[in-house]
């Protein structure tokens, strides 16, 4: 049975260490500047990170299971049904872009539904997460090609694969520049690699501020704009080729996670009194589409 969130909630404000001096991965500029909590910006391009580092260790227990059952997720499997709306409108988009895709390896593959709409469609697919529980989820329950582990790690033949995706994953990598080279070099002329992350550029996340959703490290690390994106992309050999904001279906469940979790002041309370009220079970099952345009689909192709 799931349990409340308001009975799994953890803190986010988890300690953090400084990073110290680090090159900008857009631009390598060596010129930073503060800005909101533990944020750093580029001077010269304008790209935001972390200020924080983490070890090995560090990583594996932030992304333990219960990062998907309360720490950052109210609980990601009995949202399965909302992850399924929202990969079956994800496989619309990019093949809209690419056209038919014959086979995909996700990075970040979580509990494997991505991988099982992929499989449904009859694209050959695998995926790797760190989480160890996630990945049994996508082997023992949905039958998918999925690994637990480090993908820098992982034996992939060049061309192997013709795509890569990285749903929601960038912003947790404490070094993307390396898995972003890594993929470039793993993919056939002509591959794609396609990815959503915030976008702290929009409007939305201009409005907001420091108190902006998507800002809350150590999980998320990296903040990029729409700008940003498409100079680190073109920086690692990448022909960038749309970058739009994307509509996401949320339960009403994942709302009210979101407000308990990552909110303050009212929008807590309000979170807390409508998981207090509205039983779970109408939680997860009603939701709606939502763009709010701060969430970017990115479309990258290897020449």
């Amino acid at each position: 049975m799931s349990k409340s969130i308001s009975e799994v909630r953890t803190p986010i404000t988890a300690p953090v260490a400084k990073l110290g001096f680090m090159p900008c991965i857009v631009c390598g500029s060596k010129e930073q500047a503060p800005m909101y909590r533990v944020l750093q910006q580029c001077r010269d391009c304008g790209f935001v990170r972390a200020d924080v580092t983490i070890d090995e260790e560090e990583i594996r227990k932030l992304y333990h299971e219960d990062y998907f059952l309360g720490r950052e997720y109210g609980d990601y499997v009995a949202d399965r049904r909302v992850h399924r709306k929202n990969f079956a409108r994800r496989f619309s988009e990019i093949t809209k872009v690419a056209g038919p895709i014959g086979s995909v390896f996700e990075i970040g593959c979580a509990y494997g539904f991505w991988l099982e709409l992929l499989s449904g469609q009859g694209v050959r697919c695998a995926g790797i997460d760190i989480c160890p529980e996630a990945a049994a989820y996508a082997v023992g329950v949905l039958r998918q090609n999925a690994t637990a582990g480090d993908f820098l790690r992982t034996e992939i033949a060049p061309g192997e694969y013709q795509t890569f995706c990285m749903w929601d994953t960038i912003e947790h990598l404490a070094h993307p520049e390396a898995i972003v080279e890594r993929v470039f070099d793993a993919l056939p002329s002509g591959g794609w690699f396609f990815a959503t992350t915030g976008d702290i550029g929009s409007g939305e996340a201009r409005r907001r501020g420091p108190a902006w959703r998507m800002i809350h490290p150590p999980t998320h690390l990296q903040y990029f704009s729409r700008d940003t994106m498409s100079r680190f992309l073109k920086r690692h050999g990448f022909e960038v080729v749309a970058i739009r904001s994307t509509p996401i279906y949320r339960s009403v469940r994942g709302v009210v996670s979101g407000l308990v979790l990552f909110e303050n002041g009212l929008r807590h309370q309000a979170g807390r009194l409508a998981d207090k009220l509205v039983p779970t079970r109408l939680q997860e099952r009603f939701g709606f589409w939502m763009d709010l345009g701060d969430i970017m689909l990115v479309c990258a192709r290897k020449p």
